[in-house]
């Protein structure tokens, strides 16, 4: 909170948080998603042109507690901290679940995501107002728990129509190295805006075992009048 409250001077809070969340979901894509680099390097540089040096470095310093908080006990830290910067905003409807909330509701989930996984091999989770992902970090959580891998063993959808929200998902989904791909879409008019893919996604090939997924889906739902227990998935 207090590396971004320096960096926001005359700048207002909510134009910083957003700026910080944004270069460090472009960072972490841009590392392995050649697609359409060239695209989002140069919007990196267009909102890094608006700080100075030493502003920066506050925003390097920040990502750098992220990453730490996320490997010292995953929660989600980008949406508590959008709350404590008093940023949530009602009136659109922005209310960040509590993490405490979130892991008691995947923990209500964890069975049958579980047997999906034993049956399948991996499960699916479709989060059509992610937010933060506080939901999605607390399902990863409740699968270490069970003796899961939400690494190997889950694929994430996640949706959201505020760009914020969806920086914030992909920066911790990323640092969990979670496969998903995050999109900013109007679930209501399901008009899509952009697709973040996850380095896990990316590395892991999970576009290509997804559609061999599916078609190996649609091929026994033509041979058998029950569609496969793999079809299922998980959601909140």
């Amino acid at each position: 909170m207090k590396l971004l409250e320096a960096n926001a001077g005359a700048k207002r809070m909510s134009e910083v948080f957003d700026d910080f969340v944004e270069m460090s979901a472009l960072a972490f894509r841009n590392a392995v998603d050649l697609r359409g680099r060239d695209e989002r390097e140069a919007q990196y540089l267009r909102t890094a042109g608006r700080y100075d040096r030493e502003e920066l470095d506050r925003f390097g310093l920040a990502l750098a507690l992220v990453v730490k908080a996320m490997g010292d006990e995953p929660c989600d830290v980008l949406g508590r901290l959008y709350m404590e910067l008093a940023l949530g905003n009602d009136r659109l409807g922005q209310f960040f679940t509590p993490y405490d909330v979130a892991r008691l509701m995947a923990g209500m989930h964890i069975e049958a995501l579980a047997d999906t996984v034993r049956t399948c091999g991996f499960a699916r989770l479709y989060e059509p107002t992610c937010g933060a992902a506080a939901f999605i970090v607390a399902v990863s959580q409740e699968m270490q728990s069970a003796g899961l891998n939400p690494q190997t063993q889950l694929h994430v959808t996640a949706e959201d129509i505020a760009p914020q929200a969806v920086h914030m998902a992909y920066v911790h989904l990323s640092l969990l190295h979670i496969p998903a791909v995050v999109h900013r879409r109007d679930t209501l008019t399901m008009e899509t805006f952009d697709s973040w893919p996850t380095p896990a996604h990316v590395l892991g090939g999970w576009g290509w075992r997804l559609r061999w997924t599916d078609a190996a889906r649609e091929l026994q739902t033509l041979l058998s009048a029950t569609p496969p227990h793999c079809t299922a998935q998980a959601r909140p």
